[in-house]
């Protein structure tokens, strides 16, 4: 599966401005094998960029200028709140599985990947990791991180805030209250193009019991008794598909890409199929 995420790449909409080289198109000038544009030689200028044609031509000096190319910062914010530790698969273990994946195509690819896991707030994942040498321990960190708390979205203002511009990645159940837009107008103003991928349980798609039960919330320990009939569970689907409409409605508004993902899809599926889909990855 690594060899067929290497062939992948994150598909970045505009060019990207890093810290350090890479294999992004940057909106800096730089040296690579892509011309971009002609400028006058001033002093102090490389002199091994002057073209001799242009000055044969014109009788002054002219600098040929090229597509400089860096890293793409991506920050992943992972989702290991009470809700996600629940299901057939289980969300918060494939929402590890999936962050691994989507930051081993960045790795590969030279690009630097800063990884933040929340609940009731941020917890950083330790210093950025670049290239494939850094996968390994990124994958332990990943696994590292305990489940439980509630859901706060806000309290991921602060984190996006401080990202330099690049790309984002939620991945979350967005189950939480309240909903997962003040995290996303964050994104917007820190000018993070990305996406929002939300992991349900297939058996939050499709409900497989009936008759009487307790339920027990997951992150506040508040229980309900529950008759689970047609007339309910039809109800519970459409208050369902109104808010992942809701949240896809959000990411779009804020110019990021969204898709609902299933834990009983294999991994390489969801990034070959899915994530390609949306133009996430190409």
């Amino acid at each position: 599966m690594l060899r067929r995420l290497e062939a992948l790449a994150l598909q970045v909409r505009r060019a990207v401005s890093g810290q350090m080289g890479g294999e992004r198109r940057s909106r800096r000038r730089g040296q690579s094998v892509e011309f971009a544009d002609f400028r006058n030689y001033t002093p102090g200028d490389d002199f091994r960029l002057i073209d001799w044609n242009a000055y044969a031509r014109l009788d002054r000096f002219m600098l040929r200028l090229f597509v400089a190319e860096e890293e793409l910062p991506l920050s992943l914010f992972l989702d290991l709140s009470g809700s996600m530790d629940w299901g057939r698969p289980n969300k918060a273990d494939t929402a590890r599985r999936l962050a691994g994946a989507v930051a081993y195509v960045a790795l590969a690819a030279l690009d630097r990947v800063r990884l933040t896991v929340f609940a009731e707030g941020p917890t950083s994942g330790g210093a950025p990791y670049r290239g494939r040498r850094a996968a390994t321990e990124l994958f332990a960190r990943l696994q590292s991180f305990p489940t439980g708390g509630a859901t706060n979205y806000e309290k991921l203002v602060w984190p996006i805030g401080r990202q330099r511009p690049g790309m984002s990645v939620l991945i979350t159940d967005g189950l939480g209250e309240p909903g997962v837009d003040a995290a996303l107008a964050a994104m917007q103003r820190a000018q993070q193009e990305g996406a929002v991928l939300q992991l349900l349980a297939p058996q939050e798609l499709t409900p497989d019991w009936s008759g009487d039960a307790r339920l027990r919330d997951a992150e506040t320990g508040i229980e309900r008794e529950f008759t689970a009939t047609p007339l309910t569970q039809r109800a519970y689907l459409n208050a369902l598909e109104q808010r992942t409409e809701g949240i896809e409605r959000a990411a779009h508004r804020r110019g990021l890409r969204f898709a609902r993902l299933s834990t009983d899809q294999p991994i390489d599926e969801m990034v070959q199929l899915t994530l390609r889909h949306i133009g996430l990855l190409a």
